[in-house]
């Protein structure tokens, strides 16, 4: 992805922002091989509610923007105030005490429903753990990770 794309999803993103009343300004920062979005403003608590629904929505958004604009599959990311590296971090300390749990009683555990990259980041992080294998379940917006004793 190059400064052109770039500047394409902030100029799409800034125009659905303000279209929808929310006093949030996008801006892109370099990452490390491409560009992440960064949403800040008045409205970040509305941004990220919901486990950060209207976050993962924008993202969705811009990546089929871009996508569509250069007739190739491309990924760039959102975020705001560095929420996702925070929730990966809760996520990898979530993993870790309910593998533990499920080590100990050999019961199983059921995490709530989340999306896509938020199972993916527990099925890598329990990936390595010893006594334990992961499964998701469910459809949609319901699947969940389970956890079972291996």
């Amino acid at each position: 992805m190059n400064q052109d794309d770039a500047n394409r999803i902030v100029e799409f993103t800034n125009v659905l922002l303000q279209e929808c009343n929310l006093r949030l300004q996008a801006s892109a920062e370099p990452g490390e091989d491409s560009f992440k979005v960064q949403v800040r403003g008045d409205d970040v608590a509305i941004l990220l509610g919901h486990n950060a629904e209207l976050l993962d929505a924008l993202e969705y958004l811009g990546n089929r923007v871009l996508t569509k604009a250069k007739d190739e599959e491309t990924r760039i990311n959102f975020d705001s105030g560095n929420y996702r590296a925070r929730r990966e971090k809760e996520l990898h300390l979530m993993a870790d005490k309910a593998a533990e749990k499920v080590r100990l009683t050999k019961i199983p555990f059921t995490f709530d429903p989340m999306s896509a990259n938020e199972r993916r980041i527990l099925h890598l992080a329990l990936a390595a753990v010893t006594g334990v294998r992961t499964e998701s379940t469910g459809n949609g917006d319901n699947r969940k990770v389970t956890i079972y004793p291996a």
